[in-house]
């Protein structure tokens, strides 16, 4: 794992090779079988993010709680937590800013693949949890421009611009605002497979007591 800071008020982390090489192979494999009309659905159905009553978002995707019933059957679940767990991102986190303590805190986790093909994009937007993880991938040879992920500061004009490279994967805040790029490429077919995939991984965390029942 490389890993390098944006700060001024933006505290995201990027960190590239985040996955080996074997657990790339798996992810993609993984990927390649999800992009499919079966599986994927249109932002519609993904309960995108909402601006006066307009969705900010054209893609496809799947939460990947709707097809694995046991997590240990999805690579994108099983490699993602296994990364996350790992010492070196934890200490590497907490050098860079002790708030990401709370990212170990968290109880709940979900997970959505999105797909961005030509002309599709994600408008500036905050999450509603506490921790976003963005993992990054594309079939090589790249075949398609754009899509950056643009992360906004929370205190300034301030923005940071970051490439969508293969197995880069990019931490931040959920409540922090950022957007996907639109995508341009000259494949027109539809879940060609060629765009760009983010694996989203949105942490958050829940009152054990709500599951209690009480007298």
């Amino acid at each position: 794992m490389e890993f390098n800071y944006i700060a001024d008020g933006i505290d995201a982390v990027v960190i590239d090779n985040f996955y080996t090489e074997e657990q790339l192979k798996e992810i993609m494999l993984e990927l390649k079988w999800l992009t499919k009309p079966s599986v994927m659905v249109d932002e519609s159905k993904l309960k995108a993010a909402e601006g006066n009553g307009e969705i900010l978002t054209s893609k496809n995707g799947i939460f990947l709680e709707d097809v694995f019933k046991n997590w240990k059957h999805s690579a994108l679940i099983s490699h993602g937590m296994k990364q996350t767990g790992q010492q070196e991102f934890r200490n590497k986190l907490l050098e860079y800013n002790t708030m990401f303590k709370s990212l170990f805190d968290c109880n709940s986790r979900c997970h959505l693949v999105s797909y961005y093909e030509n002309s599709q994009y994600y408008k500036p937007h905050k999450d509603a949890f506490f921790f976003t993880i963005l993992n990054y991938f594309f079939t090589e040879p790249k075949q398609f421009e754009g899509g950056e992920l643009v992360v906004y500061s929370c205190n300034s004009n301030k923005e940071a611009t970051i490439e969508p490279k293969h197995n880069r994967t990019v931490v931040i805040l959920s409540s922090t605002m950022h957007q996907a790029k639109e995508i341009k490429s000259k494949i027109d077919q539809k879940l060609s497979g060629h765009g760009r995939y983010c694996n989203a991984m949105f942490l958050s965390i829940t009152d054990q007591r709500q599951n209690n029942d009480s007298n």
